[in-house]
């Protein structure tokens, strides 16, 4: 099966030269609906009267999150896949490697290597275009510095700066952290099973990542993480944003403000690659590809988003 999946793959899942996220993720929701409804003829899981499956988003995160992927397309390519067009094909291919005489174990090990070869070519756009940094001769704020102002220019800032903080977590305590996309840390209420009162919880502290300028909802956000008694909260910003920050939480927190701690990403982030190192040029250089790594590896394989892979040069 697989070279001729390959071949689909490389021939129906492009426009141009490159793979389309919306149908690699109909192609996974098409496969997951298969594996509960074991029939071949598409009509079969097609909601009537629309260009999607039968709860496509609904099998459409239940193969990503089997995969340990991100969506890149919100609706997993229910309105914007073709998925009519190809899918019989998909389909077919699965009938011709005798899914419809095989057990339910044989059954679910074909399906289990078609979306992993969808998956691998889902990864491939999260490598697309990366963002490269030289690290010689140069402090570890300002590599921090140059990859966030990189982000910045594919509006990616976001991200970058959250999931380079996690990594430092990591390196910093020794330990797991939660793995989270970014700006995904909202309470909605009390109720909800993952409830956060920021992007990162570490014992009594939460780290807020907002690299743009003040707004209403990360100010409102730090009042609510204030609502716990022992809470200090971290608010990480641009470096050149700091000042601005701390001015428009002192005009609404007051003297709360002695559980805020403002500071930069590239500082909460260099400072500590630095000292880790042992303050030398060795050291510092080893953390700094042991943090891309884990921020690679960790994040943005799993939760990331395309192009934000960082490469040292």
């Amino acid at each position: 099966m697989n070279e001729r999946l390959l071949n689909l793959i490389e021939t129906r899942m492009k426009k141009g030269d490159k793979y389309v996220p919306a149908r690699l993720q109909a192609a996974l929701a098409l496969l997951e609906r298969v594996r509960e409804c074991p029939t071949l003829d598409l009509d079969e899981h097609m909601h009537q009267g629309s260009s999607g499956l039968q709860s496509h988003e609904k099998y459409g995160d239940i193969a990503l999150d089997r995969l340990r992927l991100r969506a890149e397309n919100s609706t997993h390519g229910r309105r914007s896949s073709n998925l009519r067009e190809w899918g019989p094909d998909v389909l077919a291919l699965l009938g011709d490697c005798g899914f419809q005489s095989a057990t339910a174990v044989e059954r679910n090990s074909l399906i289990d290597e078609a979306q992993e070869m969808f998956g691998r070519a889902l990864r491939t756009i999260l490598e697309q275009d990366p963002l490269e940094v030289s690290i010689r001769r140069r402090s570890a704020e300002a590599v921090i510095a140059e990859i966030l102002q990189k982000a910045e220019e594919k509006g990616k800032t976001g991200d970058v700066a959250q999931y380079l903080v996690a990594a430092k977590l990591m390196i910093r305590l020794g330990r797991e952290v939660p793995v989270h996309g970014a700006n995904r840390g909202d309470r909605r209420s009390r109720s909800d099973p993952d409830q956060r009162l920021g992007d990162i919880e570490v014992g009594n502290s939460i780290i807020e990542v907002a690299v743009g300028l003040p707004d209403d909802k990360h100010l409102e956000q730090v009042e609510r993480a204030l609502g716990e008694p022992d809470a200090e909260v971290w608010l990480l910003t641009r470096n050149d944003r700091v000042q601005i920050w701390k001015s428009e939480l002192e005009k609404i927190l007051g003297i709360e403000m002695r559980r805020v701690v403002v500071s930069s990403v590239e500082r909460f982030v260099g400072q500590n690659v630095t000292e880790i190192g042992e303050f030398t040029a060795e050291g510092r250089a080893a953390q700094l590809r042991e943090l891309f790594n884990l921020y690679n590896e960790r994040w943005v394989a799993q939760v990331g988003t395309p192009g934000i892979r960082i490469l040292v040069k």
